[in-house]
């Protein structure tokens, strides 16, 4: 008895020990604006927001009384806005950035040259060449119609067909419109005129993204003409429209 008599004695001491002023301060506790307790800080509030919106009104300008010390004397201002939006990617932009133009069917030299003669693997009635039915088929649908669609132009794809005459380019044209698109590293896929005995075959030997995010495909060929073999390779990429190019 005497024990608990001595413990309750020393929680009155304690209790009494602490400055009064530390509860006068209540939520606004070490805030010299406050000082005199909560109920006073939230009728100073009142007073001063009541004044700020009179004045705000009377200059016509937008009146915000919201308290972002919440009652705390702090105010770490209102909180961040949200994110901006994405900024769209301009695809074609970026493709003309980094290889200089957008191939179409009337860059491709199988087109330009031949589409008056033989065609026996129908590259012209098949649309095999980038955009040229294609792009017609997938307005609605960008990139279904044309994804399977090749532009073989420029120099460099001058030099990929320099040999051959219309009709191998006719039959070269399936094997780089299935290689390109079959997807399958290291697939040949051959090639025979029987009119004049010229062969070849073509082969993807891998794909990948280049740095601004387009598929490209580094390929391999091999035709022989007349008996003779020639090699070629280079790279292709998908233009923003599905068209394979070769680029290099």
């Amino acid at each position: 008895m005497k024990k608990a008599l001595v413990i309750a004695l020393a929680t009155v001491t304690a209790v009494t020990a602490i400055d009064p002023a530390a509860f006068a301060q209540g939520r606004g506790r070490g805030n010299g604006a406050y000082r005199d307790g909560y109920e006073a800080g939230y009728n100073d509030a009142y007073r001063d927001g009541y004044r700020a919106g009179f004045g705000d009104a009377r200059a016509n300008r937008r009146f915000d009384d919201t308290d972002y010390s919440y009652g705390y004397g702090y105010n770490y201002g209102p909180p961040p806005p949200p994110p901006p939006p994405p900024v769209a990617v301009d695809r074609d932009a970026r493709w003309r950035a980094r290889y200089a133009q957008t191939y179409t069917y009337n860059d491709d030299n199988f087109y330009r040259e031949c589409r008056q003669s033989v065609d026996p693997a129908g590259v012209i009635a098949g649309a095999l060449i980038g955009g040229l039915l294609g792009n017609a088929v997938s307005r609605g649908n960008r990139g279904a119609g044309t994804v399977a669609g090749v532009v073989v132009g420029g120099v460099v794809g001058g030099a990929l067909t320099r040999s051959m005459d219309c009709e191998d380019r006719s039959y070269a044209y399936k094997t780089y419109y299935d290689g390109f698109n079959a997807g399958r590293p290291n697939a040949n896929y051959e090639w025979r005129n029987p009119r004049n005995g010229h062969y070849g075959n073509f082969r993807v030997n891998d794909y990948y993204s280049d740095p601004d995010g387009f598929r490209c495909a580094n390929y391999t060929q091999q035709i022989f003409i007349n008996g003779r073999p020639q090699a070629a390779s280079g790279r292709a990429c998908q233009q923003p429209d599905g068209t394979w190019a070769i680029v290099s």
